[in-house]
């Protein structure tokens, strides 16, 4: 007869452009997000798992909630990682589509389409974050209902997705901007703080083990002697060494869980 495998691992990872992208783009092959190092570690280890990765640039938290039947029910993952909220803590003011139509990474180049997003487009969103950034280091509070709209969303998503086989949910923390997110949103600091604590608040709201905290700012004042300026080198989005060391710590919690779970042990 075969020898009996163990059931594989499945684990979801879904968020904005912070769970894909990297800083700087265009690197190496062997230059791996966060999800994949996950997967690399979780192999490497002799634990069957296959990882799924949803991310979206500009995400906003609401589509975490629309889209959590799509993405876990038929799928059923045995562990949830969710680093949203990030887009949140940007803009104070500016809304969700402008941001997706401004900095579209999908648009055609055609030949009146680029002329207007050379010539009316950029140089208007340019205007509007400047003007955005001179409010923002006098009132960056106006945008806090953002983020308390964002962890309602999260919080009302994870009740959700608990209900299909009682995954492990991992809620990611958001990481601070560095240098260069600073000088364009000059309150994002502050709003990233607000989330934090309000996710934290959250995840303890729910008093079980299997819905968690993983505390990404630990990390990343823990990388490069907490210089910002090489963890999250455009200001935003993790370096591929701090992708890599994040990957790993998610694995290892993910590991950790997975032993307690008699479903993933080798069959007898």
């Amino acid at each position: 007869m075969p020898q009996a495998l163990p059931l594989p691992m499945r684990v979801t990872v879904k968020g904005a452009s912070t769970v894909g992208w990297m800083a700087p783009m265009g690197g190496p092959r062997s230059d791996l997000g966060f999800p994949r190092v996950i997967e690399r570690e979780l192999l490497h280890a002799g634990r069957p798992a296959v990882v799924l990765s949803h991310t979206v640039a500009g995400d906003a938290t609401v589509n975490v909630l629309r889209n959590w039947e799509r993405l876990i029910v038929g799928w059923s993952p045995d562990v949830v990682i969710l680093m949203a909220g990030h887009y949140e803590t940007i803009h104070l003011l500016l809304p969700n589509w402008l941001e997706r139509h401004a900095n579209s990474l999908t648009w055609s180049p055609r030949r009146l389409g680029t002329i207007y997003r050379k010539r009316v487009l950029r140089p208007t969103w340019r205007a509007l974050v400047k003007l955005q950034g001179t409010v923002d280091r006098r009132a960056p509070w106006l945008s806090a209902w953002r983020v308390r709209q964002a962890v309602a969303d999260i919080q009302r998503a994870i009740t959700h997705i608990r209900q299909v086989g009682s995954p492990l949910v991992v809620v990611m923390e958001t990481p601070p901007p560095g240098p260069h997110g600073v000088r364009l949103f000059p309150g994002m600091s502050s709003r990233v703080a607000l989330l934090n604590e309000r996710l934290g608040a959250m995840v303890n709201g729910f008093g079980s083990e299997e819905v968690r905290l993983f505390r990404t700012t630990d990390v990343v004042s823990s990388f490069a002697d907490g210089d910002l300026s090489v963890a999250l080198p455009d200001g935003f989005h993790f370096c591929p060494d701090l992708h890599d060391l994040v990957g790993r710590l998610l694995a290892a919690e993910v590991m950790a869980w997975a032993e307690t779970q008699d479903h993933l042990k080798p069959p007898a």
